[in-house]
């Protein structure tokens, strides 16, 4: 499976998708239970379809291999009333992908992952012959443009396509009760109508919780003042992906062996989810089968390094190309599922002033299964203590580096550097590589107050602003849902 030229398709299997990702993923959890219920059978067999997209998705894996599929949230009116607060602002004609994701699943280690695109990524638009944001390709051209789009610029293989508008997602979220949340502090987004007033475990219903997928103005509460999120979209993104694992763990508790809720939920699919034509019911349910016993806790999550800029007077994100290589090899099929280091990228900078130490570094972290960049001198040779450079929310990829060293290395937050991307400079107290890893527990401190929020000078507790954005987080102790 590649991004090059395709051979003949054949029919594809299995599909899913969803505004958040999670719809169809829960959907098809519960399937697994649905086996013999006649009656969810044939719902599940009027679920919408695209047609015309065989000779732009990539042809069906074999039986029991990976497969990828596009999951997108459309910003559109679908099945909301005309005063719906939704729609202040915008038109009830309007039709974005608000979300782009591509969900991995492989059947036979019961994996699964999600690489998370963000909508401001300036990329060449297929068919077209120019640039813009990707969310505008669905609009522009239809799920065959965006497909080609991810697949010309990525080299990613896209197997079957999911789109899922705000009711559905809304529908879902209530289907379950609600989603729980832990907040630390009061949140809002005045720009959807987010708002959370008192700190603690708070179940968003649907509009709340579509409200806070949504944010990408996202404010907490410190002392008497609102404190901006200032990662935006990337603090939208890591809200998504936190919210997909908390909603599939209470779709699971509710719904999963609840002939009642399980009937909902196929009902919210079969009014606000399309799939792709060669998607058959029986599809689903096998893929129900396989991830019967999935728990959400190992749903891997990515997004790829982006920067910044300005073009013609629009916001827009440039993608990392080196940083985002390994991110999407996973989704290639290319990366070893068993060696996820290999989405760690490490620079080598010999600050010891030893002879030749960088590229025997380099050789070595490549040997261990790390992704490597180059190696170099650093700006002195004085350097006593060896120290690892990393990004903002980049603290879990700094410590699997450390644990391969002997010693006390130096942590070092560096804002220049893409999430994926580690340095490693080498003091004279550097020994070695080593060839098996420290105990994760050697960095608990570390880990601890890097990923504990602290409190502000007046008390209240200020969130992280790293480039994961202010995520709420259950603090120790405390249980939420």
């Amino acid at each position: 499976m590649s991004g090059g030229p395709r051979p003949s398709r054949r029919r594809r299997t299995w599909p899913q998708r969803l505004l958040l990702a999670f719809n169809v993923v829960v959907v098809l959890i519960c399937f697994s239970s649905a086996v013999g219920l006649a009656y969810v059978f044939r719902q599940a067999s009027d679920i919408q379809r695209f047609g015309g997209l065989s000779a732009t998705l990539d042809q069906k894996p074999g039986k029991g291999e990976p497969a990828n599929f596009l999951l997108v949230g459309v910003d559109n009116a679908e099945g909301l009333q005309k005063n719906d607060p939704v729609l202040i602002g915008r038109s009830q004609a309007s039709l974005l992908s608000d979300t782009i994701m591509i969900i991995r699943v492989d059947p036979q280690t019961h994996q699964a992952a999600i690489l998370s695109l963000p909508r401001d990524l300036y990329v060449p638009i297929a068919d077209t012959g120019g640039k813009s944001k990707i969310n505008s390709a669905l609009p522009g051209g239809g799920p065959q443009r965006l497909i080609k789009t991810i697949q010309q610029n990525f080299g990613i293989p896209i197997n079957g396509f999911i789109e899922v508008n705000f009711a559905g997602f809304r529908s879902l979220v209530d289907a379950v009760n609600g989603v729980p949340i832990y907040f630390p502090w009061p949140a809002r987004d005045n720009h959807t109508g987010f708002l959370v007033e008192d700190p603690g475990c708070v179940t968003l219903d649907g509009v709340q919780a579509l409200a806070y997928a949504r944010s990408r103005y996202f404010e907490t509460k410190q002392g008497n003042q609102w404190v901006a999120d200032p990662s935006s979209d990337f603090g939208r993104i890591s809200r998504q992906q936190q919210f997909i694992k908390l909603a599939l763990k209470r779709a699971i508790a509710k719904g999963i062996r609840n002939p009642f809720v399980l009937t909902q939920l196929v009902g919210v699919a079969q009014a606000n989810v399309k799939l792709d034509d060669q998607i058959t019911t029986q599809d689903l349910l096998d893929l129900g089968r396989e991830f019967k016993d999935f728990d959400p806790d190992t749903l891997q999550v990515y997004t790829p390094p982006a920067t910044g800029a300005d073009i013609g007077g629009a916001s827009v994100l440039l993608l990392d190309k080196v940083g985002a290589q390994p991110l999407f090899d996973l989704f290639r099929g290319k990366a070893d599922p068993n060696n996820p280091l290999r989405t760690i990228l490490v620079e080598v900078r010999n600050g010891s002033g030893k002879a030749g130490q960088g590229q025997d570094v380099l050789k070595s972290l490549d040997d261990i299964g790390f992704g490597t960049i180059a190696s170099s001198d650093a700006s002195s040779f004085r350097n006593q203590r060896t120290e690892i450079r990393y990004a903002p929310g980049a603290e879990s990829s700094a410590v699997q580096l450390a644990r391969y060293l002997d010693g006390d290395p130096k942590f070092t937050v560096d804002r220049s550097l893409a999430v994926t991307n580690i340095v490693l400079v080498t003091g004279r107290d550097f020994t070695g590589m080593r060839a098996s890893p420290r105990p994760e527990t050697d960095f608990s401190l570390f880990l601890a107050t890097t990923t504990t929020t602290t409190v502000g000078p007046g008390g209240p507790v200020a969130p992280p602003t790293t480039s994961r954005g202010m995520l709420p987080q259950t603090p120790p102790g405390e249980t939420c849902g």
